[in-house]
């Protein structure tokens, strides 16, 4: 049977961005709706250094140009942006305004705490809802929405700070057998969003190991724990952008490739979006898929494939097709007691 290779998409996984890039986005947004950003604002609002705004400046100064905007260098404290023609930027996309707006509402839904909090305030507060066809969108999403919690964006606030300090985060975490939690020194790098919660990855000063916490288990408030001196590089296995394959080993741990073999009904659909950056992805001429994912836990795809039915099944490894079989055995047991 021929086959044809499908090369991973962007996809549209349910990547948190980090807070680099929520400051770009807010950032590029500002300029686009008022043409102007006043600099002293911006370090206010998101508490980081003058070098950031302006690191953060230049990275959306090179997308706009690709554009055919222009950024003003910043004088007097003030960015503006303008078409070449030097036409007023905020008259020439005021039509399309409130598109934008409810973009970012939708996302900031979507993703729930911390984006939203982060995103609020992009909207004007002196914005008429109106009435007609404009009052509402007509794309929407539907995915499932992260649902609101304070504490989980009260500590993404912490962590976020302490990051943009260049400084350790010291924190209390649960461990199965101290219920109160130990205390955690962290170098944090990344906040992740995956499947309905958020994670800290981070290296781990006390294990000298890369580890994961999710926010919603943190028993402390994150507090500044030192300056870094010499930052870890994040290293090739960690995938901050992968849906699948988020446990994390170190490098000397061996990652199983598990594939899938999909039928056709849900196969075009499975294989068009990146679940990991090195997934491996084959198209059928009859409208099957196989698609191979390298994971350290095989559980995680086990999950995966059993979220479509009977229209996937584990194919390879043996040890994952057994693991499989002995996931479906306990369901089955369960149901049949009940």
């Amino acid at each position: 049977m021929g086959a044809a290779i499908v090369t991973p998409g962007n996809g549209d996984g349910a990547d948190a961005p980090s807070a680099s890039t929520v400051r770009k986005l807010m950032l590029l947004v500002c300029l686009m709706r008022l043409g102007r950003v006043s600099m002293a604002h911006f370090l206010e609002r998101f508490d980081v250094s003058e070098r950031s705004f302006k690191r953060d400046l230049k990275h959306v100064r090179e997308l706009a140009k690709e554009a055919g905007f222009v950024i003003s260098p910043i004088h007097d404290g003030i960015v503006t942006m303008t078409l070449p023609s030097g036409g007023g930027l905020a008259l020439q996309i005021d039509k399309g305004r409130r598109d934008v707006e409810q973009l970012l509402d939708t996302l900031a839904r979507v993703l729930g705490e911390p984006v939203g909090r982060q995103l609020k305030g992009v909207r004007s507060d002196d914005d008429d809802a109106g009435g007609g066809l404009l009052s509402r969108p007509f794309l929407h999403f539907a995915f499932p929405a992260l649902v609101g919690d304070t504490w989980v964006a009260d500590v993404y606030d912490a962590l976020a700070k302490i990051w943009n300090k260049g400084a350790y985060a010291r924190f209390m975490y649960p461990k199965h057998d101290r219920p109160r939690g130990v205390e955690r020194l962290v170098e944090p790098h990344a906040v992740v969003a995956r499947a309905g919660r958020y994670y800290l990855i981070g290296f781990a000063k006390v294990a000298k190991g890369w580890r994961y916490f999710a926010l919603d288990q943190i028993l402390s408030k994150p507090q500044p724990a030192g300056k870094i001196v010499k930052p870890h590089e994040l290293p090739e296995h960690i995938g901050l952008d992968d849906s699948i394959g988020m446990i994390i080993g170190d490098d000397k741990t061996k990652r199983m490739a598990v594939t899938v073999e999909l039928a056709s009904p849900i196969a075009r659909s499975a294989v068009s979006r990146r679940w990991q950056h090195d997934q491996e992805t084959l198209l059928h001429e009859d409208g099957s898929a196989s698609i191979t994912l390298h994971v350290t836990d095989v559980d995680e795809v086990v999950r995966w494939a059993l979220g479509f039915g009977g229209a996937a099944r584990i194919t390879s490894p043996p040890e994952a097709m057994a693991r499989a079989a002995q996931m479906l055995a306990t369901m089955a047991a369960q149901y049949r007691e009940s």
